[in-house]
C-alpha cells in the first residue's frame, strides 16, 4: 500500500491544533483540509483546557462529515476537574469523549512536572499538587460516580487522560459497573502514564481499548521510548484491542495527517501488515466511536 494511501479511511483519535492556549503546528482549517485530502475518516479534537464541541460542529458542518470530527472535554483546572456540571454541559452539548485530568493530574505533575512543556497550561498556583482519584483513605474522590454515570448515560466514550495506571483501573471498575460501554486507556505507552503490560490487560478484560500514540517515541515527549517498545506492548496486547493516534500538533513535530502517515509507514518496517494497521486505525476506532445510543437533545 503507497504511503499516500495508508490514511484512507483513518481515524486518529488524539489530534491537537489551533486555537489552543499554546502554539500548534496547524490550525484546525488547516488540519481540516489536510485529513481530507488524505480520505481520513475522523478525527478527535482535543483541548486540554475546554471542550471542543464548538469547533467540532462547525468543521462537520463545513466538511459535510467526511472526515468526521469527535469531540472533546478534558477533566483539568480550567473546567473545575473532577466537575459534574462541566461535563452535564458538554455531553448536553454533544461531546463525544470524556477524558478523565490530563495535565492537570496529580500523576501527571509527578511525571512530568506542573505547567512545564510540552503542557505549559493553567494551573490554580504554585502549589497545586494535582488531581487526583482515589483519596489518602482509597476512597474514590466525590463527583467521579456522578461522572461516569452521565457518560454511561449519554453512551459517550471514558478516556483515563493522565492519572496512574492504577487510578486507571480503579476508574475502569466503577465504569463498568455504572454501564459505560466505551473505553479507552490514553496512551498507555507514553511516559507521562507507562501503564505496564499487566495493567494494560486487566483494562481489556474489562472491555477498553488500548491507545498508542506516536508522540511517546518522539524527541518533544519527555522520557521518548523507542519505536519498537511501542510494537512490541501492541503485539502482547494483540491488534483487535490496540489504537494507534498520533497525540501530534506540536510546532516541533509533523503536522498530525504528515506524522500519523510516516509512523504507520515505520509500523510496516516494525512487520505489522496493511490489514492489521486497518484494524487499529479504522475498524477499532470506528466501533468505538460509531451508533452511539445518546440521550435526547433538551
Amino acid at each position: 500500500m503507497p504511503t499516500e494511501k495508508i490514511l484512507h479511511g483513518a481515524y486518529d483519535l488524539h489530534v491537537h491544533a489551533w486555537p489552543d492556549v499554546i502554539r500548534r503546528s496547524q490550525d484546525v482549517i488547516e488540519l481540516s483540509k489536510s485529513a481530507a485530502q488524505s480520505g481520513m475518516e475522523g478525527l478527535v479534537i482535543k483541548d486540554h483546557t475546554t471542550s471542543t464541541v464548538g469547533r467540532c460542529f462547525v468543521l462537520n458542518q463545513m466538511f459535510q462529515g467526511v472526515p468526521h470530527f469527535f469531540s472533546t472535554l478534558a477533566l483539568n483546572p480550567p473546567v473545575g476537574g473532577l466537575n459534574p456540571s462541566a461535563v452535564e454541559a458538554a455531553l448536553r452539548a454533544g461531546t463525544d469523549m470524556i477524558f478523565f485530568p490530563t495535565y492537570g493530574a496529580k500523576n501527571h505533575i509527578a511525571r512530568w512536572g506542573r505547567g512545564k512543556s510540552p503542557t505549559p497550561f493553567p494551573l490554580p498556583d504554585n502549589d497545586f499538587e494535582g488531581i487526583t482519584i482515589i483519596d489518602k483513605n482509597q476512597v474514590m474522590m466525590q463527583g467521579c460516580g456522578i461522572i461516569l454515570k452521565m457518560i454511561a448515560e449519554f453512551d459517550a466514550v471514558l478516556a483515563t487522560g493522565h492519572i496512574s495506571p492504577d487510578e486507571s483501573i480503579e476508574i475502569l471498575k466503577v465504569a463498568v459497573q455504572y454501564g459505560v460501554r466505551r473505553i479507552v486507556v490514553t496512551h498507555a505507552s507514553e511516559s507521562v502514564v507507562a501503564m505496564p503490560l499487566e495493567h494494560q490487560k486487566e483494562a481489556v478484560r474489562m472491555g477498553a481499548l488500548i491507545e498508542h500514540s506516536f508522540f511517546a517515541v518522539t524527541e518533544s515527549c519527555p522520557n521518548p521510548i523507542p519505536l519498537e517498545v511501542v510494537c512490541e506492548q501492541v503485539r502482547e496486547i494483540g491488534v483487535d484491542h490496540v489504537i494507534l493516534s498520533s497525540d501530534f500538533g506540536q510546532v516541533s513535530n509533523p503536522s498530525p495527517v504528515e506524522g500519523f502517515a510516516s509512523y504507520l509507514e515505520k509500523m510496516r518496517e516494525w512487520g505489522f501488515s496493511y490489514r492489521e494497521l486497518r484494524r487499529m486505525i479504522h475498524d477499532n476506532p470506528h466501533k468505538l466511536l460509531s451508533e452511539r445510543n445518546m440521550r435526547p437533545q433538551f
